[in-house]
């Protein structure tokens, strides 16, 4: 799900500037085509690849995980996959707006990529939907009076780290520290993880992360994950320190792969923006 990130980018700039969208539609297209094709008639490429449209999630890889496991497919990052079908929505959205600016009647050619553009945004909203409906109900875990756990009493932590097709885990590709199971669940911090994060399980999960983090020693903050503790405090409603907490880590953190994708302005104004848990 990188291919979002650039996706997601792409449609920060089409909606800024809508002739620049117009002259890269088809480019932007190749990398929406990819992951999540809508359309069943492409000869080129398959109709959502990633999708599992039973569970209502998505898979990282093919019929087997990248180590030829014998648990078969998996996902790691759920929110990741969730941003990247919030991209595809968004850059249908600012496509449409993009055609309709310029279209009038009898243009065949605009009217072909009018209907496309509306294609990928109603389909986009329908990958998104279901990836957060699944991530609720297999990564992330809690019961309250409206929210039953998947999992058995026994499997303790908030979230499951990777998901297999016969296997739960707590654990990451490419570190065994909690705390990058726990954050790779919360990348990147955009605008419908206010709709992916439940602030009951933000809140049971908050106490956890930041001991995590603790134990880390200097890896949470030199890695990022730390921007992400912030945020996660900012959700169960405790802005004031969720703050301080970003102010806190190293200008030098956001400016590198350690920043996990979030400038301090899109932090701050993460922080600033979630809805009072009351």
């Amino acid at each position: 799900y990188h291919y979002g990130y650039h996706v997601y980018a792409a449609a920060v700039v089409a909606k800024l500037d809508p002739s620049w969208g117009r002259e890269h539609f088809d480019e932007v297209l190749l990398y929406i085509r990819d992951f999540a094709n809508p359309s069943e008639d492409d000869e080129f490429f398959p109709q959502y690849r990633q999708k599992d449209w039973f569970l209502g999630s998505s898979w990282a890889s093919g019929i087997v995980s990248a180590e030829n496991s014998p648990h078969g497919r998996n996902e790691e990052s759920s929110s990741e996959a969730i941003s990247a079908y919030e991209g595809v929505t968004l850059f249908g959205s600012a496509m449409v707006d993009a055609f309709e600016e310029v279209f009038h009647d009898n243009q065949s050619s605009l009217a072909s990529k009018l209907e496309t553009a509306l294609l990928i945004r109603d389909s986009g909203q329908l990958l998104a939907a279901s990836e957060i409906h699944a991530t609720n109900r297999y990564w992330h875990i809690w019961s309250s009076d409206t929210h039953n756990s998947t999992y058995p009493p026994e499997y303790q932590q908030p979230v499951v780290g990777m998901l297999y097709d016969t296997m739960a885990t707590f654990q990451t590709w490419f570190s065994s520290w909690a705390v990058v199971s726990y954050g790779i669940q919360l990348i990147p911090l955009t605008p419908v993880a206010e709709t992916r994060d439940d602030i009951d399980w933000a809140t049971e999960l908050y106490p956890k992360y930041e001991k995590a983090c603790a134990d880390t020693g200097d890896f949470c903050e030199d890695n990022g994950w730390s921007i992400l503790q912030a945020g996660l405090l900012a959700t169960t409603g405790n802005y004031t320190d969720a703050v301080k907490q970003a102010m806190a880590v190293p200008e030098e953190v956001f400016a590198t792969d350690g920043g996990l994708g979030n400038s301090m302005s899109n932090t701050i104004w993460y922080i600033a923006t979630r809805k009072n848990p009351e």
